[in-house]
């Protein structure tokens, strides 16, 4: 069951921040060489310098370490006097509809996966948990959350949430348009009953798989290292973002893929395609207009495109799901992944610009995803593939951090 707590969260400091939008920052990972520079001169104080410091080798973690323990000297950060659970919402617009996501910040307790209380979803890579760890090591917190998305078809938890809050401590508003809002609530019975309406549910994680391994990672070195197994120190809770899976704001984008080269001839290439697919010409198609399990095929050779239905259906309703037929049926028998030279892309357009004027031989467009296709997925035991899954927006750093000492 998930264990779910409020926190001493540490924040910053009001007064010694002018403008908190130049203070917040995308999750690390989505960030390039040149938006670091550019977080890095919008002010001094910018979360970037904690969350993807400057810095070769160890100094990186070095430098954010003590950038970390300056602020909080300084007064730049301070910490809560009680534990809190924090109210964050988006408000967005995506295609041509406003939307917005609720969710909320806590701690929960660290499970292995064999629980099935935390659900993962994707393939993780070494280098990038070493990263992180490191990162954890150095400033003894947790400086990002990870995005988990948890079912509750009466939305009691939001109503609890809705009738608690007031006016925002923290409102920012994007280079993407997203207005984020943020709030803290220290009512304990309020948080209790959180708790309480969570703690037999299982929680997917949506977006940080690496931060939450590496979760695991810091909890084991800690136990190692202390001799201390209790499961109640702050080692073993990770801040995370909790989100309705129900919720009208969820909103779940394919990763689509484009293929350098699919190593065959057109003509080959379509006829073994359809030994699995009906294969049908088609005009240009858009994500929203796409069924659950077919696939969207764009040719550089004779600038076509192609309907991939399927011809049968799999035995677990989830292996009938595009991105799934992809890659066990395209990806496995037909095209080597390996060598194809995959490139993965949110946008419809890169994809068809790569396809048309970037020297790619074949992009396979992807529909969109539902909270519970991907819990169907994981409950079997299976993972999906790599970039399977885009939420969208994604949760700016820099609102709370959790101190783990």
């Amino acid at each position: 069951m998930a264990i779910i707590k409020g926190f001493k969260g540490i924040r910053y400091n009001s007064k010694k921040i002018g403008d908190f939008n130049k203070i917040v920052a995308p999750p690390y990972d989505v960030i390039n060489s040149k938006e670091q520079e550019m977080l890095y001169q919008s002010d001094p104080y910018n979360v970037v310098r904690l969350i993807l410091a400057k810095g070769e080798g160890d100094d990186r973690y070095k430098n954010a370490g003590t950038t970390f323990k300056d602020w909080l000297d300084d007064s730049v950060l301070f910490q809560e006097d009680s534990p809190s659970i924090y109210p964050y919402y988006q408000e967005f617009e995506f295609d041509g509809e406003e939307y917005t996501r609720k969710g909320f910040i806590a701690v929960v307790k660290v499970e292995d996966f064999e629980t099935k209380t935390i659900l993962p979803h994707e393939q993780t890579f070494k280098k990038h948990k070493e990263d992180r760890l490191r990162l954890t090591t150095a400033c003894n917190a947790n400086l990002s959350q990870v995005f988990t998305v948890y079912p509750d078809q009466d939305g009691t938890v939001e109503e609890l949430i809705d009738r608690a809050i007031e006016e925002p401590i923290i409102e920012v508003t994007g280079n993407d348009g997203v207005k984020n809002r943020f709030w803290k609530i220290s009512d304990k019975t309020v948080i209790d009953r959180i708790s309480d309406e969570l703690n037999n549910k299982s929680l997917l994680i949506a977006d940080g798989h690496h931060r939450y391994e590496t979760a695991i990672n810091y909890r084991n070195q800690q136990r190692n290292r202390n001799g201390e197994n209790s499961g109640d120190r702050p080692y073993d809770y990770v801040m995370m973002y909790l989100s309705r899976a129900e919720g009208d704001g969820l909103i779940i984008n394919p990763t689509h893929r484009v293929a350098k080269k699919i190593g065959l001839p057109v003509d080959s290439f379509l006829q073994k395609l359809e030994e699995y697919f009906s294969v049908e010409k088609c005009g240009r198609v858009e994500t929203p207009d796409l069924p659950f399990n077919q696939i969207v095929l764009v040719l550089k050779s004779s600038d076509t495109k192609y309907r991939l239905i399927p011809k049968g259906e799999q035995p677990k309703s989830y292996q009938n799901l595009a991105v799934m037929l992809l890659h066990n049926l395209i990806f496995k028998e037909i095209v080597d992944e390996e060598s194809a030279g995959i490139l993965y892309t949110k946008f419809e357009d890169e994809l068809y610009d790569l396809v048309e004027n970037s020297g790619y031989e074949a992009g396979f467009l992807l529909p969109k995803l539902k909270a519970g296709d991907i819990f169907d997925v994981v409950l079997d035991g299976t993972k999906m593939p790599h970039k399977t899954t885009y939420f969208y927006p994604k949760i700016l750093s820099g609102m709370v951090f959790n101190p783990l000492w």
